[in-house]
């Protein structure tokens, strides 16, 4: 009798526990996750309709931050998120919204940030290499805040570092862009009002824009991309020229560039020659004593009103037919390259507009918007997929680059100066 009692309790005792347990299972599963898969997330809370924000970038390409002043963490946390939305932008080459981050959505100054990215996007989906990124990240340099009120203007610099798709294996730099915001703080959150940023892309806008908004904007953009695709015909027949050895008429010079030496002075990018005279618009200098550098010597005899002395001595400005002082055709680009183009005595040896694919060490590159007037870079090599050349390599100051791939440029007018060597 005893032992049936005792054997009824223990199986009263499991039972209890069993339903008990079912019990605490099934009501833990209803609250986790009601009428829902329990390995599904719970869908996310409806963003704020309070403003026409984009759906979250969901990467921060940040990489590196310094502070030469001081900033606000509200005005860094806005800059940091623009930033990140053009990175994404870029890396994808897919437009994202950055009007939001503006002050008025409509205005100038938000139109035509988004108008400049919307060229840089489409003019690197028109180019035959695939210039989406790879990898990107970049470093912020806060240089200068001043306040007015709720207005604050800020300067900082920025380094990025790329890896395009078509060479995954060559990092590409650009270091120490300019970009300028002005912010304003409304209903306590900070809104930019105005912003410049001193790269290719972005000058090709504010070189042509004075007023019109979207409509003139959109003009704008679509006429650089129809000039873009012109240039893009001619260059597939100079790539064709160059893989059959045809298209190109060499000289021959009484002295031969020596482009190793000129190469290794290619290397101060982000940096300066100490041994040097420099400029804050330092692109054709740097290019200057590179060609200097692979053993042509400066020229002081001719007109320098003519473009016929090139010389780089010191920062004195000094026409006279002596070994001392600076022309510009040392530091001013189209002056160089009428230098380039009209000498046939003493010195430099050289020949321009010449099929860009045939570009080595040494050579000087000059883009612009208008034409090849801009902006000087100096050629370091060439990249090759499956042993052909599809693309060159540049290095230049201001903005400094350092192994750009020269198709990354938006720049419409690109043309090749090639350096053969210097006459007696």
């Amino acid at each position: 009798m005893k032992k049936n009692m005792k054997f009824k309790l223990i199986l009263f005792i499991i039972l209890s526990i069993i339903v008990i347990c079912l019990f605490i299972f099934f009501n833990k599963k209803e609250v986790n996750n009601p009428n829902e898969n329990p390995n599904v997330d719970t869908p996310a809370e409806e963003p704020s309709k309070e403003e026409d924000k984009p759906d979250e970038v969901g990467t921060n390409y940040l990489n590196d931050i310094k502070y030469t002043v001081n900033v606000d963490k509200e005005i860094e946390d806005v800059i940091v998120e623009f930033l990140n939305v053009y990175y994404n932008s870029i890396k994808e080459l897919k437009e994202n919204d950055m009007t939001y981050l503006f002050k008025d959505s409509s205005s100038e100054q938000a139109l035509i940030n988004q108008t400049a990215l919307s060229l840089l996007i489409e003019t690197r989906k028109l180019k035959p290499n695939d210039l989406s990124l790879d990898k990107a990240k970049y470093d912020l340099n806060f240089t200068e805040v001043t306040t007015n009120g709720n207005t604050v203007n800020v300067t900082v610099l920025e380094n990025n570092y790329l890896n395009f798709e078509f060479m995954k294996d060559i990092e590409s730099r650009i270091y120490n862009i300019e970009n300028q915001f002005t912010l304003e703080k409304i209903d306590g959150q900070y809104k930019i009002t105005k912003y410049n940023k001193v790269q290719d892309f972005f000058v090709m806008i504010t070189d042509l824009y004075s007023s019109g908004g979207k409509t003139k904007l959109d003009q704008i953009k679509q006429n650089y991309l129809d000039l873009i695709n012109d240039k893009l015909k001619k260059d597939r027949e100079d790539y064709n020229n160059f893989l059959n050895g045809t298209g190109i008429t060499r000289k021959t010079c009484d002295h031969e560039y020596n482009r190793e030496e000129a190469l290794k002075q290619t290397v101060w990018v982000n940096k300066r020659n100490p041994e040097w005279i420099k400029f804050d618009s330092n692109c054709q200098n740097f290019a200057s004593y590179v060609v200097y550098s692979g053993g042509v010597p400066m020229d002081y005899y001719g007109s320098a009103a003519n473009y016929l002395q090139w010389k780089g001595y010191d920062y004195s400005y000094n026409e006279s037919e002596t070994s001392s002082g600076l022309v510009y055709t040392w530091t001013y680009v189209p002056y160089f390259r009428e230098y380039a183009k009209n000498n046939t005595g003493y010195g430099l040896c050289a020949d321009v507009d010449v099929n860009l694919y045939y570009a080595e060490a040494g050579d000087v590159i000059h883009v612009g918007t208008t034409g090849p007037t801009r902006h000087a870079l100096v050629v370091i090599g060439d990249y090759k997929v499956d042993g052909k050349t599809v693309d060159i390599l540049v290095n230049s100051n201001t903005v400094d680059l350092e192994n750009y791939p020269i198709s990354a440029y938006s720049y419409p007018y690109v043309s090749l100066i090639k350096i053969y060597g210097w006459n007696e």
